[in-house]
């Protein structure tokens, strides 16, 4: 039987240069963290190969043209142990969808989200067998918790939030994503091939 107490994610979706994300990186130097892939395999790679797809993933918005034979795709667990025991931060890229001529938009514009699961599964076993409850993860997982708020910190530090304008019949629409930017990443996006062939604008200064 199991007990749902606590369940989601905490999430922050953001756009970032791969230098900033490097730099927010830094958080993990000292907790011996390891990057694995959601394939089956479940492959590991290090820190400098998952910026470098990054660099890959990012330039592929920011080009003034699109490439037509690749797909975008950057999706990590962060293997971390911590509180004496393993936990995991997931990061993944989002898409964020606007009108377009009175429907979605074929293209999305990017984004990554950092997420950690807001509860941790406890098992227990008596003598009628094994039960299992999903109990806070700030309460049982708490170094793992602060890491979550200090990487929340600086991508926060870095950022605003995205503001962006579409073109209706002549009218500009404000979109309002939950999604913050920075000011390099900001700039380099709007000069990118969806801003040019959609006709966005870009409000965040």
């Amino acid at each position: 039987m199991s007990r749902v107490n606590n369940s989601g994610f905490y999430k922050i979706k953001f756009w970032i240069t791969p230098e900033e994300l490097g730099e927010v990186f830094e958080l993990f130097q000292d907790q011996e963290a390891s990057f694995v892939s959601t394939n089956y395999a479940q492959t590991a790679y290090d820190k400098h190969q998952v910026l470098q797809a990054y660099q890959r993933f990012y330039d592929y918005y920011a080009a003034a043209e699109k490439t037509a034979d690749y797909f975008p795709h950057f999706v990590y667990s962060i293997v971390l142990t911590l509180d004496q025991d393993i936990a995991g931060i997931f990061v993944r890229n989002e898409g964020i969808r606007f009108p377009y001529h009175e429907q979605w938009a074929v293209d999305e514009l990017p984004c990554i989200m950092i997420s950690l699961p807001k509860d941790i599964r406890i098992q227990t076993e008596d003598a009628e067998g094994t039960d299992y409850t999903y109990e806070d993860i700030r309460e049982h997982r708490p170094q793992v918790y602060q890491l979550y708020e200090e990487l929340l910190s600086e991508i926060k530090t870095r950022t605003k939030l995205l503001r962006f304008s579409v073109t209706e019949s002549g009218t500009l629409y404000l979109q309002k994503p939950s999604v913050r930017i920075s000011r390099e990443a900001a700039e380099h996006i709007r000069n990118g091939w969806i801003f040019d062939k959609y006709k966005l604008v870009m409000e965040t200064k």
